[in-house]
């Protein structure tokens, strides 16, 4: 048997306040496939016709429990996001948006709204980013508007500071996920890094490098760039460099055996990214490195 739908609105509360998160509205609606949305029965700030959208003084948690639909909103509004069932859409305080089930599905949705300095904290520190507003969550969320609509129900002005610690533990449950994936994209960057210093002299390909950790090129390029600050090739040439100083301050390899260890195509090749990297031929590096090492070292 289906929920019945409800909302409740709330006044601004003291001791949430000092916990930084104040519930102010939560509720619940199943809208069938093919029904007018949003249903006309909020206040006038809340609702809103699709071809003008809203915006809302608050933070908003919206779980689409079942069906699907679409978003739009600000800074990007060409920008469809789809919602598939068991998405939550974060709404930022006067960032305008619209959204809607999809006539074919309807969907059910949940939402807590919540002011508060907490979620002002983490969207400064970048931990939510208003471009990202639809979250992939599991069944602790869900489990969480359970709990909300229990006590909202039972009375929703008791237990609003139980439900704005709800809102709160969204929250956290949001920025943990983010920070999960950031973390995973972080090592998969570091597996890149680790991979060039290995295979700098192998001349393996960057495109077969990408394949060996699992991912496209053209995604690891563009993570590579975004976390260490430079391309893939010029990492390449940074760490062959390095390695082309070591050998030439502490071997005797001639200047091609170099070259050829590195996996640079020719002497010439390796001689002109050298220069372009240090300044010096490489041959030039090599004297004034090695008779500044014997200077110091009183020999």
């Amino acid at each position: 048997m289906a929920e019945p739908d409800y909302y409740t609105y709330l006044p601004d509360n003291s001791l949430c306040e000092a916990w930084g998160c104040t519930a102010l509205s939560t509720g619940y609606t199943h809208i069938p496939p093919g029904s007018a949305y949003p249903p006309v029965r909020h206040p006038d700030d809340h609702h809103f016709l699709w071809e003008k959208g809203r915006t809302l003084q608050a933070y908003q948690f919206a779980y689409i429990s079942q069906g699907r639909g679409r978003l739009q909103a600000a800074p990007n509004p060409e920008i469809i996001h789809p919602v598939e069932a068991g998405d939550v859409i974060l709404m930022f305080p006067g960032v305008w948006h619209r959204f809607a089930p999809d006539p074919d599905t309807g969907w059910v949705e949940s939402w807590i709204e919540c002011r508060g300095a907490a979620f002002d904290r983490v969207l400064d520190m970048g931990l939510v980013q208003i471009e990202a507003p639809v979250w992939r969550a599991d069944q602790r969320a869900s489990a969480v508007f359970q709990t909300v609509h229990q006590l909202a129900r039972e009375d929703a002005i008791l237990h609003q500071p139980t439900l704005s610690a709800l809102g709160l533990q969204l929250l956290a449950q949001l920025c943990q996920s983010r920070d999960l994936a950031e973390q995973g994209r972080v090592r998969m960057v570091e597996r890149a890094r680790r991979a060039l210093m290995e295979k700098s002299g192998d001349g393996q390909s960057l495109d077969s490098i990408a394949r060996e950790l699992g991912i496209s090129y053209p995604t690891l390029r563009r993570l590579f760039r975004q976390h260490a600050g430079m391309s893939l090739k010029q990492y390449r040439t940074e760490v062959r460099i390095r390695r082309a100083c070591e050998l030439l301050r502490n071997s005797d390899k001639s200047v091609k055996a170099i070259a050829g260890y590195l996996g640079y195509s020719s002497a010439f090749h390796f001689s002109a990214q050298f220069r372009q990297s240090t300044g010096l031929a490489p041959s030039e590096w090599r004297r004034q490195n090695r008779v500044e090492g014997l200077g110091r070292s009183g020999k």
